[in-house]
Parts: structure tokens; C-alpha cells; sequence
């Protein structure tokens, strides 16, 4: 038995089944696509269970079924894959707790398996606190050796990059109604949410700190996310009338409780990858955010497996500033200086890469 893709209209994202005595095999690599997931005690296997990425499957059929090492008794919700970083975690490993919104009781605790199977430990704190912004104080159980589960509750993939990424009506449902209902919202009414304080090497936005002298000189706060917690992200998130977007992670966390009366902007840093954050604000807010799309430069590596999805991007400043004046973010003010070629190629020699990327337009 095979599926399709996950849809956010129609289909298993949108079903919740129960397998008794199911069993869980883990991923023995780290490769993009694994062979993981679920059998029925029959020894028939669960394609419910796949976790797919861009409308492919990475996760798929075990050629056989290792013998059960390890039980686990009580009622458990299957997650699907672990995710370590933060935005995958965010849109891959959340995507089932929509169902916990239906159950009449609780389940005992939930169940991954490890994205990378070498994982160790406990939950990450990030992780940690996202479920407990969806309201959930319950045990995990991160499967690392083939396990039978007295019921494994398995809801379908209600939400991931691809086409699912605005998510089912029970998914937005789930959110809306659950996550961060707890928290305050705390902090100013303009905020700008920077990567500037992120490894430099990881890509982004050439001359972001002069960005950022700029907003503060039109009354934003400049906001690094991964300096707070997710609680205060949260919070500071509600709390903004108009938020200002560094093409990021933290628009993920922003669209599972943001609101269609703030008002969002978006800025590119990447000529690619760049959707899935905006179609799931616009899917979960219900309004789409203003796209910065003034990229005049893209500098994209010699090696791209050596930098693997990296770019830097050089904006024309003067557009961003006519595109956030007539969004009704900034007011007209001094023109905006112009991020020079020269200053792009400062800026990559500082940070030992001037050698390693190149001008792909401008």
C-alpha cells in the first residue's frame, strides 16, 4: 500500500488511525531519505507514518523488520521524524499534534524517531518549550531501537514544506486554539527580527546592521530571537502591530500565532527557500505578508557542497525603503544609502569567504 503526497484539503493528512501493538523501526543513517517507520502487528506496514518533504517521501519502508528490542506500554501519539534544528523542527516535527486538539483524553506521551540516529539525550530546550506552548507536560520517548507500542496513535501529516505548508483547516485549528494561549504578549509595537547576530557563514543579508540603524531611526526594536526564550519570542510576537522579518525560522514560529491585524513585512535573504515561511504566515494569519524581493545581488559559493544552501544577498536599500513607505511601515524620510559592491566584498572578506562566493546577478 502506498499514498500520496500530504494535502492540506484532503486525504491521510487529514485522518487519525490506531495501531495495536504497532512497531517502530528506526533510522539506521542520516541520509535525506530513510527507511523507518511503522508495521502493524501483522507485519504489514504503515504508510501513514512517512514523513515527506516537498511532496517526497523521506522516510519509507524497512526492507524487513529488525527483531523488537524494547516495549512500550500505554497509548502514544507517533510524531513522525525528530528534528534538531530549529525551523525544521518547527514545520516537520509539529505536524501531527493537531490530532492531541481531537483525542477525548490525552495520550500518555508522544513518540519520534531521531532524524539523525547517533542522537543523544533528552529533548533540546527549544523543543521542550514549544510543546509546552501547544500546552503539552507529557513524556517523549524518542525511539532509537525497534520498539512495539501497545497503541500507537497515528494521526496523518497535517502540515510540512511542500504543499502542505498551509497546513489542514484542523492543523490551523489546533494552533489557533492551543498555542501560546498562556502567554502575555510583552514588548514594542515595531519590531524587526534580525539574523545579525547569527554565524556569519550560515548567509543572510550584507550590511543587516546598517538595516538595523535605519529601522531603529523609524521606532523598531531590533529583536534577536535566539537570545530569549520561546516564551518571549511568543510574547513579543503578539505584542507587535508591525513586525518586520529577516527571512528566517522565527517567521514560522510568528505564523502559528500571529494575527491578520498586524501588519508584516518580509525581507529576502535568499533567492531561494524563500516561500515557505510566507505561505505559512499568509495560510495561518490569513494575510500575506509584504515581500522585500529587491535583491540586486545574489553572492552564491564556487562549492556549493561545500557551502550547501548558502548565499548572501545585497538588497537595494532605496527600494526596501520606497516598498516599507508604502506599506505603511516607515515614514519617508532621507533616502536610504545604496549596500555597495565594494562594501559586499569588504564584508565577505571579513568573515574569510571574499574567496570562496561570487556575484551571481547585479
Amino acid at each position: 500500500m502506498s499514498i500520496d503526497a500530504p494535502s492540506p484539503k484532503s486525504g491521510w493528512s487529514k485522518e487519525i488511525i490506531t495501531c495495536s501493538q504497532a512497531i517502530i523501526v528506526p533510522p539506521v543513517t542520516s541520509k535525506m531519505k530513510q527507511k523507518a517507520g511503522i508495521f502493524y502487528s501483522d507485519g504489514n506496514y504503515c504508510p501513514n507514518g512517512e514523513t515527506w518533504r516537498n511532496n517526497k517521501r523521506m522516510t519509507g519502508k524497512p526492507d524487513v523488520i529488525p527483531k523488537v528490542e524494547k516495549t512500550l506500554s500505554g497509548r502514544w501519539l507517533w510524531c513522525g521524524s525528530l528534528f534538531d534544528h530549529f525551523g525544521h523542527f518547527l514545520v516537520e516535527s509539529v505536524s501531527r499534534l493537531w490530532a492531541i486538539n481531537l483525542l477525548k483524553d490525552l495520550p500518555d506521551g508522544l513518540c519520534y524517531i531521531p532524524k539523525r540516529p547517533q542522537r543523544n539525550g533528552e529533548l533540546l530546550a527549544f523543543q521542550d518549550a514549544v510543546l509546552a506552548a501547544y500546552g503539552l507536560d507529557i513524556p517523549v520517548h524518542v525511539v532509537k531501537e525497534t520498539t512495539q507500542v501497545d497503541e500507537l496513535i497515528v494521526p496523518g501529516q497535517a502540515f510540512g514544506l511542500g504543499d502542505v505548508i498551509t497546513g489542514t483547516a484542523e492543523m490551523k485549528e489546533a494552533f489557533h486554539q492551543r498555542f501560546g494561549r498562556d502567554i502575555a504578549s510583552h514588548g514594542p509595537e515595531r519590531l524587526y527580527v534580525s539574523r545579525s547576530r547569527l554565524d556569519a557563514k550560515a548567509g543572510g543579508i550584507v550590511g543587516e546592521r546598517e538595516l538595523e540603524r535605519l529601522l531603529v531611526s523609524e521606532g523598531y526594536a531590533v529583536f534577536h530571537p535566539q537570545d530569549h526564550d520561546i516564551a518571549t519570542q511568543i510574547a513579543h510576537f503578539k505584542a507587535a502591530k508591525k513586525i518586520i522579518f529577516a527571512d528566517g525560522s522565527a517567521g514560522h514560529l510568528f505564523a502559528f500565532i500571529g494575527r491578520d491585524d498586524q501588519d508584516v513585512a518580509y525581507i529576502l535573504r535568499r533567492t531561494f527557500w524563500s516561500d515557505g515561511p510566507v505561505r505559512h504566515i499568509e495560510s495561518f494569519c490569513e494575510k500575506r505578508p509584504m515581500i522585500a524581493d529587491t535583491i540586486r545581488r545574489e553572492w552564491i559559493p564556487y562549492d556549493k557542497k561545500k557551502h550547501h544552501g548558502i548565499s548572501f544577498v545585497q538588497h537595494d536599500f532605496p527600494k526596501i525603503q520606497e516598498k516599507l513607505i508604502g506599506g505603511g511601515f516607515i515614514d519617508a524620510a532621507a533616502r536610504w544609502p545604496e549596500i555597495t559592491n565594494d562594501f559586499a566584498v569588504s564584508y565577505l572578506r571579513s568573515i574569510n569567504l571574499a574567496e570562496d562566493f561570487y556575484p551571481a546577478s547585479g
